[in-house]
């Protein structure tokens, strides 16, 4: 396997509940392939859980994995100060409508909002969006005044539900750039289109 180079030593992956969630083990497979030493730290959501356990996915990595509830004993307590452990970015991987319309609306319902929306590291959002409208647009152009805040570059997939061509943010491979510019200068990059 062959792929961008992540240039830092811990990531954390948010996990949202899309059919995209599905992959994101395989996905992890293939960033560990390419990236032994660095640290994957990794929250699901509980529709995220549908599609993968946590007990999958902590067989994959080699940092902290934690269901986004409240009652999750696993959560670490960082996340009140927007950390995950050592992570140096955040990746919303897949970042779903709902994720979105809540982190632009400020909302910390959950750990993983709380830690988004404390956090000044950065955040790479890669969506996967069944579609959109002025409201959707609206509130993606709020989190695109955070300067912690850029969107992984479209790429062309295939919808689940139809076998339809759509373009996509699911691209962990352009998240890793845009994490790697937006490490490289901090608070500059946002790149939602």
């Amino acid at each position: 396997m062959t792929g961008e180079v992540f240039t830092g030593r811990e990531l954390h992956l948010h996990v949202c509940g899309s059919i995209g969630a599905s992959l994101v083990p395989w996905w992890i497979h293939w960033f560990r392939d390419l990236h032994p030493d660095t640290v994957v730290n990794v929250s699901l959501t509980r529709s995220a859980q549908r599609f993968v356990s946590p007990t999958a996915v902590r067989h994959l990595v080699n940092g902290v994995v934690w269901a986004d509830t409240w009652e999750d004993d696993s959560v670490p307590t960082d996340v009140n100060s927007g950390l995950s452990g050592g992570s140096e970015c955040i990746v919303v991987f897949p970042a779903t409508l709902d994720t979105l319309m809540r982190l632009a609306s400020g909302r910390t319902d959950t750990p993983a909002l709380m830690m988004l929306q404390l956090t000044t590291l950065p955040i790479v959002i890669a969506d996967s969006l069944p579609g959109t409208n002025p409201l959707v647009q609206r509130r993606l152009a709020e989190l695109d005044l955070r300067p912690n805040i850029a969107f992984a570059p479209r790429v062309v997939g295939i919808r689940a539900s139809d076998r339809s061509r759509v373009e996509s943010g699911f691209n962990l491979p352009g998240a890793l750039t845009t994490a790697n510019a937006m490490l490289t200068h901090p608070m500059t990059e946002n790149t939602h289109d």
